[in-house]
């Protein structure tokens, strides 16, 4: 077997199955009856996404995962003696909504993958443009574009190729045609530039026009493409900010009438399982429906790649879970010693919690980013300057000379920018082992590009490489033309950011400030409220004993008999435990779908937002609770408890 081959079998046909294919795999021995309707679309969808699974699998996992789920807490809140009519209502609706999410996770991996696939296509035409300028050879640019793309577009590069070894397909065109009908719905710049390009063999003496013209319609369809998309977002972010942040809140607020009126559901395990469980699963539902992938992305940032990296996110996540873990145990087993309706004590204990809670959240993200923020932003700024870096070599190398004096020419001219400082290292290497261009940036442990992980760094010194071994005259005016296609696609990067700055704006408001502000801000009033109700239900059980339980006293107290229920029915340090379980879920659930739009694949960034954010949060939270609790406090003295 040729190691061509080998490479598409290890990428395409025998790459690892997900977690969501190991499943549908293992229930797929359940054999169902499917409508063909339903059969079809799940079929046309599984194509789509490259699943190795059947629709049987995939309505089979939808259906008995849920009903897992719900038996398994059945049996065990009945052992527990929990087992109730509310917590079997709480039991159905969370399986329905796992139901819900197996049963249309299909169809949103579908819509992932449109979204992802149209991130990569700018970059796929100017991969493929790149190739065609050295090599007017379809063939050539499909497999440069299949072996430096991810999925979900690279493995539609990668099933041409595997289609073309196996004989199904007979032409390289015949596979970008196909390639052209997938995606004509979701890209029509897509498909006109594949035309364009596709047409090259037959016209080479306008090579260079066509290559030109293909991009600049990939460049601009995709800056029309993100302005109807950034348009497109404003009434999703509308909808989360009043029915996910501000409505469940002001909700909140009216949980004491509820109490008053009807006591009989107004259950502890109804609020934890409406604002813990219920509402995030929901938020989360309908923002991966808008905002799971970045539409566009130059930067290809790989840290996350590294093994360093992963055990410091290993490290973070054992700290996180000690700090969240240990304090809670030893403030909850403070609270459980209070047997009053009512304390300061209460109040502060609960507030430690959901403060450790967050610090867990603060102290993984800042850990796992550790030593690795400095670095990303490097190689950040080593891809914005790839274009000048790679444009100043080729008016190096204009003169035939060997690599490293075109290097050693080129450096003054780039003393400036931090990229200078990789190709210092691939002079050192070059001048001080004897080691060729190639070894010098790839030979494993002592190669340049292991110190800067990034797909486009690597990507682009691949061709560096390889056109250095056709000769300097020939590398001078190829990297004038990269470092033209790569300017474009970092033009396209910052456009993109530009256009969608104000919907990101949008989402950091709402977990900077509603959130957390909205969450302290009913918090501080149910402190307030509980214990008005109940001061006043504790003093008119002093005026039934004070009238001596006569008739007189039973009218009295029974049409005030509802007060007693304010602060009995749900504590208070639940309520807050509750309520800041739940900010800090909104807050998290909105900077990871921002991380997605603002930093796509660069795994730090996205992490240390998180942290950023949750801070921020934390610390409004922090200062509306106490502000409102002191500051009403103040002017009414609380005893120091209400029992």
């Amino acid at each position: 077997m040729s190691e061509y081959k080998k490479f598409l079998e290890a990428e395409y046909v025998n790459r690892k199955f997900s977690t969501y294919e190991k499943l549908c795999r293992l229930f797929d021995k359940i054999r169902l009856p499917l409508p063909k309707d339903l059969e079809k679309k799940i079929q046309d969808e599984i194509n789509f996404c490259h699943l190795r699974i059947t629709p049987n699998g995939a309505i089979s996992t939808a259906i008995f995962i849920p009903l897992i789920v719900f038996l398994f807490f059945s049996s065990l809140f009945y052992f527990m003696n929990l087992l109730s009519l509310s917590m079997i209502i709480i039991l159905i609706i969370l399986s329905l909504v796992i139901f819900y999410f197996f049963f249309s996770y299909t169809t949103f991996l579908t819509k992932y993958f449109r979204t992802k696939a149209a991130s990569e296509m700018t970059l796929a035409i100017i991969y493929m443009s790149i190739s065609l300028k050295i090599n007017s050879s379809l063939e050539s640019a499909v497999a440069f574009v299949a072996s430096n793309l991810s999925s979900p577009l690279g493995l539609d590069f990668k099933k041409i190729l595997w289609d073309l070894e196996t004989g199904r397909l007979l032409s390289v065109i015949q596979g970008l045609d196909e390639l052209s009908e997938k995606w004509k719905n979701e890209s029509e710049e897509f498909v006109d530039a594949l035309s364009l390009l596709k047409t090259i063999t037959q016209t080479s003496d306008r090579l260079d026009k066509t290559i030109r013209e293909a991009v600049q319609l990939m460049i601009e369809g995709t800056k029309s493409r993100m302005k109807k998309y950034a348009m497109q977002m404003r009434n999703p972010l509308r909808l989360l900010n009043a029915f996910g942040i501000l409505l469940p809140m002001l909700g909140l607020i009216f949980f004491p009438v509820l109490i008053i009126f009807i006591p009989e559901i107004a259950k502890p395990e109804l609020l934890i399982f409406t604002y813990i469980v219920l509402l995030p699963s929901i938020v989360y539902l309908f923002l991966r429906q808008y905002f799971f992938a970045k539409p566009y992305s130059y930067h290809q940032v790989q840290i996350n790649s590294l093994e360093k990296f992963k055990r410091q996110k290993k490290l973070a996540l054992f700290l996180s879970f000690l700090i969240a873990f240990l304090p809670s145990i030893f403030f909850i087993y403070k609270l459980s010693s209070l047997n009053s309706i009512f304390s300061f004590e209460q109040f502060f204990y609960s507030y430690l919690i959901i403060l450790f809670l967050s610090f867990s959240i603060i102290i993984y993200s800042f850990v796992s980013v550790f030593n690795n923020l400095k670095k990303n932003e490097e190689i950040l700024r080593i891809e914005d300057e790839l274009p000048v870096a790679l444009f100043q070599l080729s008016i190096a190398s204009s003169i035939s000379k060997p690599i490293e004096k075109n290097i050693e020419d080129l450096l003054p001219r780039i003393r400036t920018l931090k990229i200078s400082e990789v190709f210092k290292r691939i002079l050192f290497n070059i001048t001080t082992f004897g080691m060729t261009l190639e070894s010098a940036i790839f030979e494993k442990d002592v190669g340049v590009i292991y110190s800067y992980p990034s797909k486009i760094i690597s990507t682009t010194f691949k061709l560096l490489v390889d056109i250095s071994k056709r000769g300097m005259i020939f590398l001078s005016m190829a990297l004038k033309t990269i470092s033209e296609f790569l300017k474009d696609a970092d033009e396209v990067n910052k456009t993109t950011e530009e256009i969608l700055s104000e919907t990101t704006s949008d989402m950091q408001i709402q977990a900077w400030v509603f959130a957390p502000l909205s969450a302290g801000i009913v918090v501080g009033l149910m402190a307030i409220i509980i214990y008005i109700f109940s001061f006043f239900g504790e003093n008119f059980a002093q005026i039934q004993n004070f009238l001596g339980g006569g008739t007189m006293g039973e009218v009295t107290t029974s049409s005030f008999s509802f007060l007693f229920n304010i602060g009995k029915q749900i504590p208070f340090h639940y309520f807050q435990i509750i309520v800041g379980i739940y900010m800090i879920e909104m807050v998290v659930i909105i900077s990871y779908f921002l991380g997605e739009l603002n930093y796509g694949d660069d795994e730090v960034n996205k992490i240390f937002v998180l942290g950023k954010i949750m801070t921020i949060a934390i610390l409004i939270y922090s200062f509306t609770v106490l502000s409102i609790y002191f500051g009403i406090t103040s002017f009414i003295q609380i005893p120091e408890a209400i029992t």
